[in-house]
């Protein structure tokens, strides 16, 4: 049940397609240009414990998209009243989405042999994943902020949005899954090519020492008291940012 849809032409995974040929795990000496990539974004009840209502994920290679997943995800659990005005998912907009289990299991097939890209210093995507599934995703992460903070010589993190501007990359629509996954997935071929050039980034074994976030913790259904503003500010680039390393103010929410 997609909510944002294709910008264009790409082609599109459904929640029902017939399960592939499982890929193996690339190792970390894998030449990046021989790898398969999938960007990922949820959007969430926006208070702890986080519960998944959209999920929008891109397959990609250096040689172009290959295909888009991008669900809505039923859930009876209360909407944080800020989280809901700036993603616009409501209990309404969720009527006839299908279950979080349903969701990740196709998801999971969606990933397997590919290495996971999220713009989240923390991993908080693939861990809100992992939790629900009750086990990690057997797969590599890499995150776009510590990417940008490497080449860009920053202490703070940066949001996704601020990111796409620096790096001129578009973004149809912030805080839609699919649309965030999307720009991050730019902003992460954009990151590559500098960083290419700059660090000699070549194989998936270079961009995991410059990028990989901390390991997942698991976080029971009683942990934390995070706020949805505390939350937002951690994926996205928060009030902490004061400067980006280069003198700017932190973006907007």
């Amino acid at each position: 049940m997609a909510r944002l849809g294709p910008a264009g032409d790409e082609p599109f995974a459904a929640i029902d397609d017939p399960v592939e040929e499982p890929l193996p795990r690339p190792g970390p000496g894998t030449p990046i240009d021989q790898l398969r990539f999938v960007a990922v974004d949820c959007e969430t009840t926006g208070q702890s414990p986080h519960r998944l209502l959209e999920l929008g994920a891109v397959a990609f290679t250096l040689a172009g998209h290959q295909m888009s997943f991008e669900t809505l995800v039923h859930s009876n659990d209360r909407i944080n009243p800020f989280a809901r005005r700036i993603h616009g998912i409501s209990a309404e907009t969720l009527g006839g989405a299908p279950p979080v289990r349903r969701v990740l299991e196709r998801f999971r097939r969606f990933c397997r042999g590919a290495v996971l890209v999220e713009h989240s210093a923390d991993a908080f995507d693939s861990r809100l994943i992992a939790r629900t599934l009750g086990e990690s995703l057997d797969a590599d992460n890499i995150d776009t902020s510590r990417l940008a903070a490497k080449l860009f010589e920053l202490r703070d993190t940066i949001g996704l949005e601020k990111l796409c501007v620096e790096l001129q990359v578009p973004h149809r629509r912030p805080h839609h899954a699919l649309a965030d996954a999307e720009a991050t997935m730019g902003c992460f071929l954009e990151l590559l090519r500098r960083g290419g050039e700059m660090f000699g980034w070549r194989t998936l074994g270079d961009l995991l020492e410059d990028g990989q976030p901390p390991p997942p913790r698991w976080i029971g259904d009683d942990a934390g008291s995070d706020s949805a503003e505390t939350t937002r500010r951690r994926r996205r680039g928060g009030r902490r940012n004061e400067r980006d390393g280069r003198g700017n103010a932190p973006e907007a929410a």
